[in-house]
């Protein structure tokens, strides 16, 4: 019984170690599904395409897909962005990689 606990808590590690937040300026561009669903909310304009790779050590697979969300939007941030729809994510190869369009959105004017 105490190795089922020290295996239960080092698995729990394991898993927290490998998983990614979000940063400060992640946190500030709303990342969308389509312009469709973008364009219900706010009025946006393009402003480019944003790539950027992430990190191929990440086991989990929700913690690649969590690092591509967040990785994509801090390339969409320092663009002057505020929305971001992602393209594609490619990932398993030996960098993993997330690509998508950035957007400066207004919002309350809909």
């Amino acid at each position: 019984m105490k190795y089922l606990k020290l295996l239960a808590l080092t698995s729990s590690l394991f898993v927290i170690g490998c998983s990614t937040t979000p940063t400060e300026t992640s946190a500030q561009v709303t990342e969308y599904e389509s312009i469709e669903q973008m364009n219900k909310f706010a009025n946006c304009t393009a402003i480019d395409a944003v790539n950027d790779t992430y990190d191929v050590t990440l086991h989990s697979p929700w913690g690649r897909k969590r690092a591509a969300h967040i990785r994509l939007k801090e390339a969409a941030y320092l663009k002057g962005a505020n929305a971001v729809i992602m393209t594609s994510n490619n990932y398993g190869v030996v960098t993993d990689q997330v690509q998508g369009v950035a957007y400066k959105c207004s919002y309350g004017q809909k």
